[in-house]
């Protein structure tokens, strides 16, 4: 029945005509030149398939056990130029290895289309996703992230900073919470409660890389990944890969805009309490925390340690962008399958 150049059509096709082409419909029985007779024995293609799943007028009449057994299945068309509706399990029953040949190259053609779609999606975009990164990079706010942990750790002391650092690395509680008292205006402390709470704002404490050196690696990632996805004759594997790679790097850069705005939640008036009853339960140290804005305050040394001053998380834009590089829902949709 099928012609040697019956299962290679679809790969002998260029990108460009591809995505010119209709690979899918949902209303398979208004094709052109479609027949309900038996299949012809004649070379064919795989030109279409068809999902109705969900519709009002039911499922698709097959060519082949002429009952509308089908919601899904293929649009084979003929050297003759008519067309026929079939299910694939229908048409692998009467044409076997030969028809599994068709329907691969066929299938691979459309996972092809639709990867290609993306990748130029990806790289459509009038924005600069690495200028966006960079300008994250350098953002003020990234340095007094990295400022605000370092007068933090200063203000703790060595010792009993790397012991709280172990407590954020391992999300453990710490116990010793002020009890304050608004009194004319002021907070004043009255005593030490043997409270347990969760560390807020953990991630401005933890070891590890700093916001700068992760978004300093992400860069280099997100230039390998473009440097593919702009390239001409990319594999679709390569293209999957890279796109894969891309949505990664995507909930990295979200990561790091989380982590910074634990600079706000660490200063907090409840957590700051139980930051400074930990201290003190484990210090010599009198620690009170004061308002406007909330701060840790050490009474024999009046040094103080508060939150970073105008203060704000950068990246948005640059998510808002890597999103409409991947988001799934901007493909063309494929409904049938």
């Amino acid at each position: 029945m099928f012609d040697k150049s019956g299962p290679s059509y679809w790969s002998r096709r260029t990108d460009d005509e591809l995505l010119s082409m209709q690979l899918t419909t949902d209303d398979p029985e208004s094709v052109e030149n479609l027949s309900t007779d038996h299949p012809p024995d004649d070379d064919a293609i795989v030109e279409m398939a068809y999902n109705v799943t969900g519709r009002k007028k039911g499922k698709v009449q097959c060519a082949f056990c002429q009952y509308p057994n089908h919601f899904r299945g293929v649009v084979m068309r003929f050297r003759s130029g008519e067309r026929r509706l079939v299910g694939r399990n229908c048409a692998e029953d009467h044409y076997g290895v030969a028809f599994e040949a068709l329907t691969k190259d066929f299938d691979e053609a459309r996972t092809r289309v639709d990867y290609v779609e993306r990748q130029r999606l990806a790289v459509a975009q009038n924005v600069d996703l690495l200028g966006l990164l960079r300008a994250m990079k350098s953002d003020p706010a990234v340095k007094a992230f990295a400022d605000t942990k370092a007068r933090l750790k200063t203000f703790v002391g060595g010792a009993l900073w790397d012991r709280l650092v172990r407590a954020a690395d391992k999300d453990e509680m710490i116990t010793g919470m002020l009890r304050p008292e608004l009194r004319d205006g002021k907070l004043m402390i009255y005593g030490i409660g043997p409270d347990t709470a969760t560390l807020r704002g953990a991630d401005l404490i933890r070891s590890g890389p700093t916001v700068f050196q992760r978004l300093d690696e992400i860069e280099l990632e997100l230039a390998s990944v473009l440097r593919v996805l702009r390239g001409t004759e990319v594999g679709t594997r390569d293209i999957r890969s890279s796109l894969v790679r891309m949505v990664d790097l995507l909930k990295q850069v979200e990561a790091e805009r989380v982590r910074m705005r634990s600079a706000d939640s660490f200063f907090e008036s409840n957590n700051l309490a139980h930051v400074a009853g930990w201290i003190q339960n484990n210090s010599q140290r009198s620690i009170t925390v004061d308002v406007l804005p909330y701060r840790l305050i050490d009474e024999y040394t009046q040094a103080e340690c508060g939150p970073p001053q105008d203060y704000r998380v950068p990246g948005k834009a640059l998510v808002a962008a890597m999103r409409d590089a991947v988001v799934l829902q901007r493909m063309v949709i494929r409904r049938a399958s």
